[in-house]
């Protein structure tokens, strides 16, 4: 499923036609200095209805998504491109949703390094937690590394409880750590969701990064709740996984919050 400004837009002054993709498109060519002419009048005005539209959001943010996750714990998973205000943006409004903080897990560059792959997936193989399982018809580092976060982030829908013991989420986590592939911010306790913030697809080590990041929130999405929220206009869909665009937005950081709630 994707999500996106869309779902709010009718809401908000300007309407759907606010957030078309080829509106934002245009918005962030002019921004990158990707496009050969100059910012047109229409576009400037365009950028203000926007950042009108975002302050109004804004203001509203608390309210919209107030009660939606009571008492739920929500980790955080975020590259090492994604903007730190939107990590703390979209934390933010969970906690004003209801939810409980279960930690956050920050993939380093090294974890989305082509040329670190091998090491990934030795470190993977060898800490992997007793009972956890490893695909053996996908033996891609994002699935493998997905797996075992899985088994020591995500609580078990059915039996309520996290798959690993504690002793060996800690051996995963300090491991991974030393290793120069994450790194922690509070305790990492088992959660009934996770959200994966992201830069713009691809910054994070390019195509082989970004499709280790789709796999790894595929294996976390197959064991539990598992939005991906990125900067992208149109993110791709990824099964058992919600995707979430334009996160610098209030819009997008909304939805990915109202997306844990379903």
């Amino acid at each position: 499923m994707v999500l996106g400004a869309s779902v709010l837009a009718p809401a908000i002054p300007g309407g759907p036609d606010l957030f078309n993709g080829a509106f934002l498109s245009d918005i962030d060519r002019n921004a990158n200095g990707d496009g050969a002419e100059e910012p047109t009048k229409e576009s400037c005005e365009a950028q203000q209805r926007l950042d009108a539209a975002d302050a109004l959001l804004g203001s509203e943010s608390v309210s919209i998504v107030s009660g939606a996750l009571k008492e739920v714990p929500v980790a955080i998973v975020r590259t090492h491109t994604a903007a730190d205000i939107d990590v703390d943006s979209v934390r933010w409004l969970l906690n004003a949703a209801g939810a409980s903080d279960a930690g956050e897990l920050k993939l380093t560059e090294k974890f989305t390094s082509q040329n670190s792959a091998d090491e990934l997936s030795t470190v993977i193989a060898s800490t992997l937690p007793s009972g956890a399982q490893l695909s053996v018809e996908n033996r891609s580092p994002g699935t493998h590394a997905g797996e075992s976060l899985a088994s020591i982030m995500l609580i078990d829908p059915e039996t309520k409880e996290a798959p690993a013991q504690a002793s060996d989420r800690k051996i995963v986590i300090d491991t991974l750590q030393q290793s120069g592939f994450v790194e922690t911010k509070g305790e990492i306790v088992p959660a009934e969701a996770v959200v994966i913030v992201d830069g713009a697809s691809g910054d994070a080590g390019g195509d082989f990064g970004a499709k280790l990041v789709q796999d790894l929130a595929e294996a976390l999405g197959h064991a539990g709740k598992t939005v991906l929220t990125s900067q992208d206009i149109a993110p791709k869909e990824l099964r058992g996984v919600t995707t979430v665009g334009n996160v610098s937005y209030e819009s997008g950081r909304i939805s990915s919050v109202l997306a844990v709630a379903e």
